[in-house]
């Protein structure tokens, strides 16, 4: 059904058109058994709910689709970590409304993917408790987060990107201590970001660094702030062109 989009999920076996009829549905399964299956389908008995476990109908096929993802592929150098919304209209308590995404409304999760072939690795759903994401921790929620979709990928040197919402030298600090490499753009009122002088022209880039992290702030349409492990700061010549200045440069 994924490739294959219809408006009333009986046309999937009765189609009002020769020209968009599926058969293969039919040769598969009946109509009546798929919407009985659909409407009864468990995965756990009722009568024996998880206290505090906002996911405990569906935790046993969530986790072991995480472990599948993981298990089947190992990922390159670069990682990332970052949120996905997944439309859902249904009632849940922990539906989110983001008005940047697409969707704007449904189910928050946050992913951690391969940046080659933009595999996914391992995934959280946002639920608002602290079953997945525990509370307390020094690095706080976003901290927590990179703590636990990284944990299996400590010490293989990879290098993880994320945006400003996850950045911050005390997660940078962490990550170095367990082999990680890191780098993503920060927000100019983080705990511990160094305090610059003056404001950079267009195309200057500013450099502090300390601890084996680069402070990095760079002017180019806007002030971008970044902080990384893994670069040395340097600007070189970008093979993309602009048609105004006639090139365009990029960090290393």
């Amino acid at each position: 059904m994924a490739p294959v989009k219809k408006h009333v999920l009986q046309e999937y076996w009765i189609s009002p058109d020769d020209i968009t009829t599926t058969p293969l549905f039919a040769k598969l399964m009946s109509r009546d058994r798929f919407a009985s299956i659909l409407r009864y389908l468990h995965f756990v008995d009722n009568n024996i709910p998880v206290a505090g476990d906002r996911l405990w109908k569906i935790r046993k096929v969530f986790t072991m689709l995480n472990e599948r993802f993981m298990k089947f592929f190992r990922p390159f150098l670069n990682v990332v970590v970052d949120e996905s919304l997944v439309l859902f209209r249904g009632c849940v308590v922990f539906r989110q409304y983001i008005p940047s995404k697409r969707h704007r409304l449904g189910i928050k999760f946050l992913v951690l993917c391969d940046c080659c072939t933009g595999y996914v690795l391992d995934l959280v759903v946002y639920t608002a408790s602290d079953v997945d994401i525990p509370k307390g921790d020094p690095h706080g929620f976003s901290g927590t987060v990179v703590k636990k979709l990284m944990d299996r990928y400590f010490g293989g040197n990879h290098v993880l990107y994320t945006d400003n919402y996850y950045t911050s030298p005390a997660l940078a600090k962490f990550l170095l201590e367990h082999d990680t490499g890191f780098c993503g753009t920060v927000r100019k009122n983080r705990k511990h970001w160094p305090m610059f002088t003056g404001k950079p022209a267009r195309g200057e880039i500013q450099l502090i660094q300390a601890d084996k992290m680069l402070a990095i702030r760079w002017h180019d349409k806007l002030i971008v702030q970044m902080l990384s492990t893994v670069h040395k700061g340097k600007l070189v010549d970008s093979k993309k062109k602009d048609w105004t200045t006639g090139e365009v440069m990029k960090k290393t």
